[in-house]
């Protein structure tokens, strides 16, 4: 999937250059129904797959009395997405700021490349690099809506996580290795 990320850094270099057309071809190439079947399959599909296959139960919750008060990350997100250089901690995937795939969508204004009100309307490249600041100790068992238990993950990680402990999963805390060190910024910033 990288390389279809990388086909779509190519097709934003070439609509900033001026060259919608040669945008939108690159875009014509990038598998996007292969990776929505992938993110539906592999991301929201994912609680059944622990359900039926790995036989993991879903996790307990605390009183919501017990729980911090503040459940979304809005406030904060950016800053978690930069300190971790727009990267999942989880997969390492790239991601891409919302703001500039919002921006994007509406400036190139093609039916190739939209968020539709489905999955399947919607571009696989948006399913993949849509950032979210997930909790890494899940909100729903106490953890916290802070720069401290919050980490970048892309949608197919952050449902796949879940609200499922790492040690559940088996997952490496992503604090445990240091973010990507990487000039790559999600477009931020970079508007038409």
């Amino acid at each position: 999937m990288n390389n279809e990320v990388d086909l779509f850094i190519s097709a934003v270099e070439a609509f900033i250059a001026g060259n919608k057309n040669v945008c939108l071809e690159i875009i014509s190439q990038i598998r996007s129904d292969e990776i929505t079947e992938w993110y539906i399959e592999h991301g929201q599909m994912s609680g059944r797959h622990r359900k039926l296959h790995l036989n993991i139960t879903p996790p307990e919750t605390i009183d919501i009395s017990l729980r911090d008060p503040v459940r979304s990350p809005a406030k904060i997100q950016k800053k978690v997405f930069e300190r971790d250089a727009y990267h999942c901690r989880y997969c390492g995937g790239k991601l891409i700021s919302q703001e500039f795939l919002r921006t994007f969508i509406k400036s190139l204004n093609s039916p190739l490349f939209s968020r539709g009100e489905t999955n399947l309307s919607t571009h696989g490249i948006i399913h993949i690099t849509w950032p979210v600041a997930d909790h890494v100790i899940p909100w729903n068992k106490g953890g916290r809506t802070s720069l401290e238990n919050l980490v970048s993950s892309c949608a197919p990680c952050n449902y796949g996580k879940d609200g499922y402990t790492i040690e559940q999963l088996g997952l490496a805390d992503p604090f445990e290795r240091s973010a990507k060190n990487s000039n790559w910024d999600g477009f931020q910033g970079q508007m038409f």
